[in-house]
């Protein structure tokens, strides 16, 4: 017995979603527990496993569609055809057509007419890993020529995307079209982030404030406002323009992680509140004449 496990990340033509593979999975602990031998069929632009196209039929017994709809389509009938030998199950699906069902020999219903049932996503067993906010910055044009904004985004960018990072943008401007933010919208998600990356200086304060190990990226050749202020703070995670690049960005994040900063994140609240109680005092001494 050897099984093909297959589901909408099977194909080029579509874009499956996260709740696919996370069926596919809990599809692939079953057979793993069972002590059968199976594959994963992906599409080729996933670079995951082997194309089902390049596969030959004659090698798997059993074909197992996992997740999403159930219709009679033209790229479900290649398959089905394709495997015509095979005993041909569909698990977590929704049946949209009896003549989709038709395909296959066995089907457990996601959803049908008279049945739900719970997707089998809910049994993910995906490790918590850390999530980092990211603020990005725009070029900046009274640095003129020094400002790398651009070539800094991209390596961030490409980063996060090669390492698979959880990651979310912190957008710092007060307005994006329709709609008016707050700070208390960007400080409520820099409490719920892990780390954050900052292109920005008031990112890279607000998350030494909310105690958040920050990665500061200075944007500007020779260093700006971004260095400055971790040096006011006292916060040594800092990458100069020109040396952002993912071998910098892994150590950064490594020792962000690291649990070691306890120190300096109590140290920077403390040289940021009396930063504040001295332009206080300059302030009021100003107004007292």
């Amino acid at each position: 017995m050897r099984v093909l496990v297959t589901g909408w990340f099977s194909f080029d033509e579509v874009i499956a979603t996260i709740g696919d593979e996370l069926g596919a999975d809990v599809v692939v602990g079953w057979l793993a527990e069972a002590g059968i031998e199976h594959d994963v069929a992906w599409a080729p632009y996933l670079q995951r496993g082997p194309d089902w196209r390049e596969l030959d039929p004659a090698d798997y017994t059993h074909l197992v569609f996992v997740s999403g709809p159930l219709s009679d389509t033209p790229l479900l009938r290649e398959l089905t055809a394709a495997f015509a030998g095979a005993q041909r199950w569909a698990v977590n699906v929704s049946v949209v057509s009896d003549a989709g069902r038709a395909l296959f020999h066995q089907v457990w219903e996601r959803d049908a007419p008279g049945i739900s049932r719970p997707d089998l996503a809910i049994g993910t067993t995906t490790p918590d890993v850390p999530v980092v906010a990211v603020a990005f910055a725009p070029p900046q044009e009274e640095y003129g020529d020094r400002s790398q904004a651009a070539q800094v985004r991209a390596a961030i960018e490409g980063w996060l995307g090669a390492r698979a990072i959880p990651w979310f943008e912190l957008t710092m401007d007060l307005f994006e079209k329709p709609h008016e933010r707050f700070p208390l919208q960007v400080e409520a998600l820099i409490r719920r982030a892990d780390v954050v990356v900052s292109m920005r200086l008031h990112a890279l304060v607000l998350g030494l404030a909310h105690g958040k190990p920050v990665i500061a990226c200075d944007a500007i050749a020779g260093g700006a406002k971004v260095s400055a202020q971790a040096a006011a703070l006292g916060w040594p995670i800092v990458l100069r323009a020109g040396e952002v690049d993912p071998t910098t960005l892994d150590a950064a994040l490594e020792h962000a992680l690291s649990g070691t900063l306890t120190a300096e994140l109590a140290g920077a609240q403390e040289r940021g509140a009396a930063g504040n109680a001295a332009a206080r005092e300059w302030f009021t001494g100003l107004l007292a004449g």
